[in-house]
């Protein structure tokens, strides 16, 4: 195994040569960097939308890195229920300060975030951006107070689809998000490709089997080295024993 400030040095240099960002400014959306972790037979999770730990410890310091690139990182609220991350880089060797990490977004319709998770206690302890959390307009209004009370930024939306999502992104100042998760967001997200920019993928060498979840629309092949229905050609790299693949969306 390499050690970590060796792997941080290869992620910098990975990132920095392949990972191209867009303003998406004219579209008032923010840049859509998709990132997760798939096993070799095209599972991102367990039965019943599972949490699997698939990535390596060098994959893992690769996607710390990837995170300080981007001011904003979005999960679902089934990833905040089952994992209560904290969405940081705290991996890293030399862990960036509060205002260079990336800005939590969670997806909550129905609001049901913990008041004490780690998102919100780490804003309040100083240590962690203040989350924001977009929930339905139909949420209830005594949890919007107490998570507002806890230390949550609170936007209420007509809809939870991706254009809606995006917009209201943009509108909190972020221009460069990552989508990290979970299971129904990846999915739902790889469903409308229009809205990515860029797609990271680290490739596990573990089979799952067929109960695992995959994907409801097909990703790009990793296989060939030519475009592919409106992706660029992939770039890879090997991080452990992992497999790093990144395409962009023509434009």
């Amino acid at each position: 195994m390499q050690g970590s400030h060796e792997v941080e040095e290869q992620a910098t240099a990975f990132l920095d040569r392949h990972l191209r960002f867009s303003s998406g400014s004219k579209a008032e959306r923010p840049h859509v960097t998709l990132t997760f972790a798939v096993s070799h037979d095209g599972k991102i999770a367990g039965p019943g939308k599972a949490q699997l730990a698939l990535s390596g410890a060098e994959s893992m310091l690769m996607t710390h890195t990837l995170r300080t690139l981007h001011d904003g990182i979005l999960v679902g609220i089934g990833t905040v229920l089952n994992d209560n991350p904290q969405l940081n880089a705290r991996l890293l060797s030399q862990p960036p300060t509060v205002a260079q990490l990336p800005k939590p977004v969670v997806l909550d319709s129905q609001l049901r975030t913990p008041s004490d998770c780690k998102l919100i206690r780490n804003h309040t302890a100083g240590v962690g951006r203040q989350p924001l959390i977009l929930a339905s307009e139909r949420a209830s209004q005594q949890r919007r107070l107490e998570l507002e009370r806890a230390g949550a930024e609170v936007v209420q939306v007509p809809s939870l689809d991706w254009q809606t999502i995006l917009k209201h992104v943009h509108a909190a100042g972020l221009r460069r998000l990552m989508v990290e998760g979970g299971a129904a967001v990846i999915d739902s997200l790889v469903q409308q490709p229009q809205h990515i920019d860029a797609l990271l993928v680290t490739i596990a060498p573990v089979t799952v089997g067929p109960q695992g979840f995959g994907f409801s629309s097909p990703l790009p092949d990793v296989d060939t080295t030519d475009e592919q229905a409106g992706w660029s050609p992939p770039s890879r790299s090997k991080f452990g024993k992992d497999d790093v693949v990144v395409w962009h969306r023509h434009r």
